[in-house]
């Protein structure tokens, strides 16, 4: 699951940053995937026990 979240988190943050001028730096990317991914678990997590 964590590789699938990272994938998502990452497909989610480029699609994000299409069309900027100027990419961020590489820090503040790997933050945003980390947050993004963090995210996707909770909702995930969140999902399966409404569907329980």
């Amino acid at each position: 699951m964590a590789k699938d979240s990272s994938e998502q988190a990452k497909r989610f943050i480029d699609a994000s940053l299409k069309g900027r001028a100027k990419p961020p730096s590489k820090a503040a990317y790997t933050r945003a995937v980390k947050m993004a991914r963090a995210a996707i678990e909770e909702l995930t997590l969140v999902a399966s026990r409404t569907q329980a």
